[in-house]
């Protein structure tokens, strides 16, 4: 104890009992600086932090603690010496920080209780922001799928308006005659961006348009009525010359390996096996060469004995079994497609063939 507060505590016995007092309500004083601390919002909490009043505060709560409880303490020591206070006044000090312990501990469980309610609001409300991000990305994953097949469908309608545009001016197969110029043109198109479009999306838009536009496009040697299809492609082929005719046997498969060979449906395996007969030499040819590969296909693929047809059960018999075996070499090529195994195809060497009664009368 300083002097001169000791000759003022002999002097006035009152004093030590305010001094007590008074060292008691610091502590206070700093208890509730503490609960402003804990009990300001959060908006006002991030402001004090920036200006540097929060910083300010809790020095000063610390200090005050501190300096409280050291005078308080040394106070103590002091009187006990003296026994100048009153024990009153020391049952009033008891009292008030009884008081500021109990408030201190109910402030920590109301905060505590606080923090726990604020921790469920908090992962209720991740939560839900988890399920709405998870949607976003759905309609995001959507909406990417929804343009990519857009996109597609614009490429697809180019892609097919070149083909049907340059084949139907006469710029593509126009020196084959009319059945092979239908099973080129029909596998240009099933294997380009209008046949990726269909596969995707399973839409046979594309192959009506196809049919159509080559019953619309008149050619001079385009059959009229129903007709005998081994004679077709017989007269077909024997209008060739031998290295068109070879030509036309490579495009459709001819020498190749059994694993590069396109899977083709009956008809376009009679036609692609019946150029190949007529692309060997004149001693090694059938007589027959349309009527033998109809023969093989049969014999390797079941019972199939076209007879006659007409020009438009043709073009779409062509068309859907180019179709299907451009969409049976894209799903080989996914990891489903190849699960399933699907059987390789070709002319002469083999073919996933296909019934053709509509070939039929």
């Amino acid at each position: 104890m300083s002097e001169d507060l000791y000759q003022l505590a002999r002097d006035v016995p009152l004093v030590p009992d305010r001094v007590m007092l008074e060292l008691a309500n610091s502590v206070v004083v700093a208890d509730d600086f503490t609960r402003f601390r804990q009990e300001q919002g959060v908006i006002r909490g991030l402001l004090a932090g920036i200006v540097g009043k929060e910083r300010r505060r809790e020095l000063l709560t610390t200090r005050a603690l501190i300096d409280g409880q050291q005078a308080l303490i040394g106070w103590v020591t002091e009187l006990s010496g003296h026994v100048q206070v009153s024990d009153l006044a020391l049952r009033r000090v008891a009292n008030c920080l009884g008081e500021t312990r109990r408030r201190s501990e109910s402030d920590t469980a109301r905060l505590s209780a606080r923090l726990t309610e604020l921790a469920e609001v908090v992962a209720r409300v991740a939560e839900v922001c988890e399920e709405r991000f998870t949607r976003i990305e759905d309609r995001v994953s959507a909406l990417e799928h929804r343009q990519a097949l857009t996109e597609l469908r614009l490429r697809a309608d180019d892609s097919f308006a070149l083909s049907t545009g340059r084949w139907a001016s006469g710029q593509t197969y126009a020196t084959f005659p009319w059945p092979l110029q239908v099973v080129l043109l029909a596998a240009e198109v099933a294997n380009g961006p209008a046949g990726l479009y269909g596969h995707r999306t399973g839409d046979k838009t594309f192959d009506e348009r196809l049919v159509n536009k080559i019953m619309t496009t008149p050619l001079r040697d385009s059959p009229q009525g129903r007709f005998v299809v081994t004679d077709l492609l017989d007269q077909a082929c024997g209008s060739l010359a031998g290295s068109e005719r070879q030509l036309v046997a490579e495009l459709l498969g001819s020498g190749l390996e059994t694993s590069l060979v396109a899977p083709t449906g009956a008809l376009v395996s009679v036609i692609g096996s019946a150029v190949e007969l007529w692309a060997l030499p004149q001693g090694a040819r059938p007589a027959a060469p349309a009527k033998t590969a109809l023969a093989l296909v049969q014999r390797r693929h079941g019972m199939w004995t076209p007879r006659t047809s007409s020009a438009r059960r043709f073009v779409e018999h062509v068309v859907d079994e180019q179709t299907a075996a451009s969409r049976t070499l894209r799903r080989r090529f996914t990891p489903t497609g190849e699960q399933r195994g699907e059987p390789g195809g070709g002319h002469l060497a083999g073919s996933d063939a296909a019934t053709a009664g509509g070939l039929l009368p």
